[in-house]
């Protein structure tokens, strides 16, 4: 499980590089995209704040993670977190494509760039790792919503109770 912050925004970054994958007649067209996004990348800057998830598949493909602690600790937080770390200490820990290199310089020029880089690192990770399960097992798919329901429910009570709340009566 990672933080709350990248649970919400995987989903939304993972529906984008599928949406960029093909062409409506089926087609894979994700490189071709992809580079679309690198011409259009000083325009799509100004969303880094706002939308990140639609600026982060310019660095898709761009790292591989030769040490995952880093990482895997970053996808655990969020940023402004103590633990969330810097830009400069996750890269140590990527071999970055030559081509994202100018898009990175663009990045750190902006408010918010540094965390927005983590970020994109830590969603790229995801996607490529396995941390984040998209769907859920053939099993438990047949399940109605009223189980999915109660096993919410346990798992919020057992939740508050490992902070220390006593347990509610239902």
């Amino acid at each position: 499980m990672t933080s709350f912050y990248f649970e919400d925004i995987f989903e939304r970054y993972a529906t984008e590089i599928d949406d960029l994958r093909s062409d409506s007649e089926g087609r894979d067209v994700l490189k071709r995209r992809l580079r679309d996004k690198h011409k259009e990348f000083p325009f799509l800057l100004s969303m880094i704040d706002t939308a990140p998830e639609m600026v982060a598949p310019a660095f898709h493909g761009a790292f591989r993670f030769t040490s995952q602690t880093l990482v895997y600790g970053a996808a655990h937080s969020e940023p402004g977190d103590g633990d969330f770390p810097s830009w400069s200490e996750l890269a140590r820990t990527l071999e970055i494509a030559d081509w994202a290199r100018p898009l990175i310089d663009q990045c750190l020029k902006q408010d918010g760039g540094d965390s927005f880089l983590v970020t994109t690192a830590v969603l790229e990770h995801m996607l490529g790792s396995g941390l984040a399960v998209r769907a859920a097992p053939e099993s438990s798919r047949d399940h109605d919503e009223d189980d999915d329901a109660e096993d919410l429910s346990e798992a919020g009570d057992e939740w508050m109770s490992e902070q220390g709340f006593d347990a509610v009566e239902r």
